[in-house]
């Protein structure tokens, strides 16, 4: 997108209701363009008054941002993480550790190859004093098909147990009680009207998949924000923590 894209973007944004703001990709440590980088942008959404500014990143090129909250990709110890984003989890632990941001949390994805990381990598994360916020964990959605990273809803429901079990015992699961039952058991709305996506091809409502990949949804973000608007109070709770 162009800087003219963006920043007309945020602002229709703005102007029609919406709050919070997130920055994601691909990559969005690499948008740049001759004038203007991704801080540039991230301060002129502060500018038009968005309550906090929000970045998905992979972690590769370092954490020096000036959004409120960063959001790094990490899909278990290694072993386990490689599957998933290649030979860089050093690279990202140090990033974190050297507390380039204030206010990390991490997204952990669970397919077929990282399911069985999860309770080593919350272990980690909790002895090691891993400077995060805690592991926010979505399933991997199929987007492009349904591969062999997909589980089906029986596979994923005994995992979403075990999540549940885990924050019982303290472990850092950022995700609410009740957006886990949500995504347990798919009673929530999907193409969610309040949160709206717009990238270089213009508008999408809730996602730019196609309809036929709502049922399958894994992005468990949506589950959190359908469950506050009901005012589930684990849902408060936990949402208000890193708004």
């Amino acid at each position: 997108m162009t800087w003219d894209q963006v920043t007309a973007a945020m602002q229709n944004a703005w102007d029609r209701g919406f709050r919070e703001l997130y920055f994601s990709g691909g990559e969005p440590m690499l948008w740049n363009t001759q004038k203007h980088s991704l801080d540039d942008a991230i301060r002129e959404a502060k500018r038009i008054g968005f309550f906090h500014v929000h970045v998905y990143t992979n972690g590769t090129l370092g954490l020096n941002t000036r959004a409120d909250l960063v959001w790094v990709s990490m899909d278990g110890l290694p072993g386990v993480f490689e599957k998933r984003r290649g030979n860089y989890f050093h690279q990202i632990e140090n990033a974190v550790r050297q507390r380039e941001h204030p206010k990390i949390a991490i997204i952990y994805v669970i397919d077929r190859n990282t399911s069985s990381g999860i309770e080593p990598f919350l272990h980690w994360v909790q002895d090691t004093k891993f400077p995060v916020m805690g592991v926010m964990f979505y399933f991997h959605t199929p987007y492009y098909g349904y591969d062999e990273l997909f589980l089906s809803d029986h596979e994923r429901a005994p995992i979403i147990d075990r999540l549940l079990d885990y924050i019982n015992i303290g472990l850092p699961v950022i995700n609410s009680r009740a957006g886990l039952h949500a995504l347990k058991t798919g009673h929530w709305p999907r193409r969610f009207p309040i949160a709206s996506v717009v990238d270089v091809d213009g508008e999408s409502v809730c996602c730019r998949a196609s309809d036929e990949v709502c049922i399958d949804c894994g992005y468990a973000a949506c589950t959190e924000l359908t469950e506050f608007q009901r005012l589930r109070p684990s849902a408060v709770s936990r949402i208000m923590r890193y708004w």
